[in-house]
């Protein structure tokens, strides 16, 4: 049994939510929530002293982990990994992440002060291979109705090179449309993919679509994030609690529950609801798509446009 440390410390000032209240939501979703985080890498947003305070992002594993919650090593400045390394021996320029397995470790991390979970779209046992493909759409602020349209075009053109999806409320103003695929298309490869279908898409759809990543210079349309497929990119887990005054969650949703589901329509409050509900995301797991193909497709509808890439720095863009 886990003994919550200072359970009435309050991490969410704005509804009064308790340390004890986010534990306690992790250890009823838990369940849920696991067969979506084990196995990957998993970066952490902390928040010892809750909202009222500034959090951290924490990917390094900190000793006193428990045993159970595995270490995944990978260098920093290059692609190469070294899986589960004694932290005493690894080196400075390498990342030692917490990688889950049992259901008590959510509340564990919770308990440690985690609030919101990240991961990439790879497992450890294939770290380079994505098993899930993401578009992360993200739109001006009140944007709703034209970030679900936004979400459709993406399901469409998946949908017509290959791929099922689902979409995912993220908790905060968009959404992500999620395919699973089966890990057999380099993380790099898939990412250029995920740019050339960026770019067609939002050139075909200019009015709703835009690759600007700059944000002032997108007016009053949905970015089409295609950098969530790079091979040290993450993305916010299914059923991860948002650092938001009002303690939102990231959910799997259906296509027919997309028009009348805000990204940010379920919370800590709806944790039974959360529980218990169907999850679209995981009946897809079972059937994942072929990423070879569609990349392939994406390749030759995207030579037929006549398009060119940019040369893209996230940094200089």
């Amino acid at each position: 049994m886990l003994e919550v440390s200072n359970a009435d410390r309050i991490v969410f000032p704005e509804i009064a939510k308790t340390k004890g209240d986010v534990v306690a939501y992790y250890d009823r979703v838990a369940a849920r929530a696991l067969p979506h985080v084990q196995e990957r890498p998993l970066s952490i947003m902390r928040y010892p002293k809750g909202l009222a305070e500034r959090g951290f992002f924490q990917k390094n594993v900190p000793p006193h982990y428990p045993k159970s919650i595995a270490r995944f090593g990978r260098a920093r400045s290059h692609e190469a990994t070294k899986k589960h390394r004694d932290p005493k021996n690894r080196a400075r320029d390498e990342t030692l992440y917490p990688v889950l397995s049992e259901p008590e470790h959510l509340p564990y991390l919770a308990n440690q002060g985690a609030i919101e979970l990240h991961i990439p779209t790879a497992r450890v046992s294939n770290i380079d291979y994505p098993d899930r493909f993401i578009v992360d759409l993200d739109p001006p602020p009140g944007a709703t109705a034209l970030v679900q349209r936004a979400a459709l075009l993406v399901r469409d053109a998946l949908t017509e090179l290959g791929l099922a999806s689902v979409p995912m409320a993220t908790g905060s103003k968009g959404y992500h449309v999620i395919a699973p695929i089966t890990p057999t298309v380099e993380a790099e490869q898939l990412a250029m993919t995920a740019y050339e279908l960026a770019t067609w898409l939002s050139a075909q759809h200019s009015d709703v679509l835009t690759i600007t990543y700059r944000v002032a210079q997108r007016g009053e349309r949905v970015f089409f994030d295609w950098l969530r497929n790079n091979t040290q990119a993450t993305a916010i887990a299914p059923y991860s609690l948002r650092a938001k005054p009002n303690a939102r969650v990231a959910t799997p949703l259906s296509w027919q529950e997309l028009a009348t589901t805000a990204p940010d329509q379920f919370g800590l409050e709806d944790v039974e609801t959360l529980a218990t509900r169907a999850d679209p995301l995981l009946e897809l797991m079972k059937t994942p798509g072929d990423p070879q193909a569609f990349a392939r497709r994406v390749s030759e509808t995207f030579a037929k446009s006549g398009l060119v890439l940019e040369p893209f720095d996230r940094f200089r863009s």
